[in-house]
C-alpha cells in the first residue's frame, strides 16, 4: 500500500522540478553600509531575496509601490519573484538613502497585426489592429505602407494602450501591404486589396455606369448583370468612355427586375481587384 502511494507523490515532485528548473534565485545582502549587490540583473519569472545581515530592523520598499517586505528583523529574509521585465529602483525605509535597482530582462518584444476585412472599397478604409507581447503601455508603435507601384513609407505612429494593445485607421487607396513596428521587432505583413468603386444609376431610362479608382477606366468594361432565380448572369458588357463613365439602355421583361454592374479583376487594372456596384431594382409594366 506505501509503495502505491509513493507513486503519485514522486510523479508530482518531478512535474514541480521542471516546473521551476527555468528560474533562478539571487540574493541581496542588506548591510550597515546598504545593499549588496546594490546593481542586480535577473530574467523575467527569476527570484530576488533580501537578506537582513545587519544588526538592526530594515525594509525593503519599490520606489512605484510593486513590491515591499514586512519589518525584517536581523537574519530575517524576504522574497519577491519578477513576473515582468523593466526597472525596479527600490530602497531601505529605515535607511532611505540605501538604494538599489532590479533589471528584468525579458525575452525580445513582438506585435501582431491584423484587418477585419482584406479588401475595401475605393474611398472607404479599414482599421488595423494588434498587440505588443510584453502588454505594456505608452510604447510607441510606428505603421509603414507599401502601396502598389511605390516604396515603403513611414504613414502614422501611435501608443500602445494600458493592456499593449494598438490600432490604425487606413484608407488605402489601390492595394498596399502595411506593417507596424515596435523597437527592433516587426509584425507580419497585412494587405489590404482595394476594389474599385463601381456606380450603376438610373435616369429616366438611361442607365448610368461610372467606375472610380486611381486609374482611368476609359476603353475598360464593365457587366451589366440581372438576377435571376439560380443567381446572377452577365446579360451586357458595357464599355466606359471618357471620365471612366458610360450611359446605356436596355430592355427588361415586365415585372420587377434586379440589376447591378460587375468590373472584372482582369478590366480593374494593376493593383485592383473585381469591383461590384449596388443593386438597382427596376419595375416595367
Amino acid at each position: 500500500m506505501r509503495r502505491l502511494l509513493l507513486l503519485p507523490i514522486a510523479g508530482f515532485a518531478a512535474a514541480l522540478v521542471v516546473a521551476v528548473a527555468g528560474a533562478a534565485t539571487q540574493t541581496v545582502q542588506i548591510t550597515r553600509n546598504g545593499f549588496t549587490p546594490q546593481n542586480l540583473t535577473i530574467s523575467v519569472g527569476d527570484t530576488v531575496t533580501w537578506h537582513n545581515a545587519a544588526a538592526v530592523n530594515h525594509q525593503v520598499v519599490a520606489n512605484d509601490g510593486t513590491f515591499a517586505s514586512p519589518v525584517l528583523h536581523p537574519d530575517q529574509s524576504y522574497s519577491h519573484t519578477f513576473s515582468s521585465a523593466g526597472t525596479f529602483n527600490y530602497h531601505d525605509a529605515f535607511a532611505r538613502t540605501h538604494t538599489g535597482t532590479i533589471t528584468v530582462n525579458g525575452p525580445a518584444a513582438s506585435l501582431t497585426l491584423s484587418a477585419p476585412s482584406q479588401t475595401v472599397v475605393y474611398g472607404g478604409g479599414t482599421t488595423l489592429s494588434g498587440t505588443v507581447s510584453n502588454q505594456s503601455g505608452s510604447q510607441p508603435v510606428t505603421l509603414t505602407a507599401q502601396a502598389t507601384g511605390k516604396g515603403v513609407q513611414s504613414i502614422d505612429s501611435t501608443q500602445t494602450s494600458s493592456s499593449g494593445s494598438f490600432s490604425f485607421s487606413v484608407s488605402p487607396t489601390i492595394r498596399t501591404t502595411y506593417q507596424a513596428h515596435y523597437g527592433s521587432a516587426d509584425s507580419s505583413p497585412v494587405t489590404v486589396q482595394v476594389a474599385p468603386r463601381v456606380g450603376l444609376g438610373l435616369s429616366g431610362r438611361l442607365y448610368i455606369a461610372r467606375v472610380t479608382s486611381d486609374l482611368s477606366y476609359s476603353g475598360h468594361y464593365v457587366w451589366l448583370q440581372r438576377h435571376y432565380g439560380f443567381g446572377w448572369r452577365s446579360i451586357k458588357r458595357v464599355y466606359l468612355g471618357a471620365n471612366s463613365r458610360a450611359v446605356f439602355r436596355v430592355k427588361t421583361p415586365h415585372g420587377r427586375t434586379m440589376l447591378r454592374l460587375f468590373m472584372p479583376a482582369g478590366q480593374a487594372g494593376s493593383g485592383y481587384v473585381a469591383g461590384l456596384s449596388r443593386t438597382i431594382v427596376v419595375f416595367h409594366r
